[in-house]
């Protein structure tokens, strides 16, 4: 689901699209915006709870990640089959999403070399549509995800399976963002990388890839 929301998107980028572009599906260009980001970090940013994570052990990595950070509160670690102490057996990174195995909660050692024999159970990710229960979205990440929506909407999204309707408008600029000159009063010219992050996009999702990725 959603982490930003229409009016976070507007205050970025300057638009008003209840108003001025009223037929604007907003929603379809957020979560096309999020899976893009969302894929290119090899991670899932909205929160959910009891989320259960299956990871392989391989016998010679200390750290296991999870696919949502993060972490709010981490039930359960499990390992081969058995319950293991947090403090004794692993240490909890919940910030940055990550669990250490250890020895008496004072040496690292590596998870046991077990395929899908790691389960682990907590409540992880961003709040959903910047409420209820999660951890804030930073306003880095806000910013950057509503840049994506402004460029989809901007190129018109057509890979989305419809054009941007934007009234009798023959232009737009949004600050930050750009402007763009519309083919004729309802449909956007497309651009056919809309569909793919660009370099600077992706520099500015650095800080939130999933660890090991470059």
């Amino acid at each position: 689901m959603a982490v930003i929301i229409e009016g976070t998107v507007e205050d970025f980028a300057m638009v008003n699209f209840s108003v001025d572009y009223a037929t604007v599906d907003t929603a379809a260009l957020i979560a096309a915006a999020q899976s893009m980001a969302e894929t290119y970090c090899d991670r899932t940013f909205d929160y959910n709870a009891a989320t259960v994570d299956t990871i392989d052990g391989d016998g010679e990595d200390t750290i296991i990640q999870v696919d949502r950070w993060p972490i709010i509160t981490l039930t359960s670690v499990v390992e081969s089959g058995t319950t293991l102490t947090t403090g004794t057996d692993y240490l909890g990174y919940l910030t940055d999403g990550y669990i250490r195995r250890t020895s008496g909660g004072r040496i690292s050692r590596p998870w046991r070399n077990d395929l899908q024999g790691i389960v682990v159970t907590y409540d992880g990710g961003y709040q959903v549509a910047e409420v209820g229960d999660g951890a804030t979205l930073p306003d880095d990440l806000k910013a950057i995800l509503s840049r994506i929506v402004g460029r989809l909407f901007r190129a018109g999204a057509p890979w989305l399976g419809a054009t941007t309707a934007v009234g009798a408008a023959r232009s737009v600029s949004l600050d930050g963002i750009g402007s763009v000159t519309y083919d004729d009063g309802t449909t956007a010219a497309s651009q056919s990388d809309s569909a793919e992050l660009l370099d600077d996009e992706k520099a500015a999702l650095y800080p939130y890839l999933k660890p090991g990725l470059t």
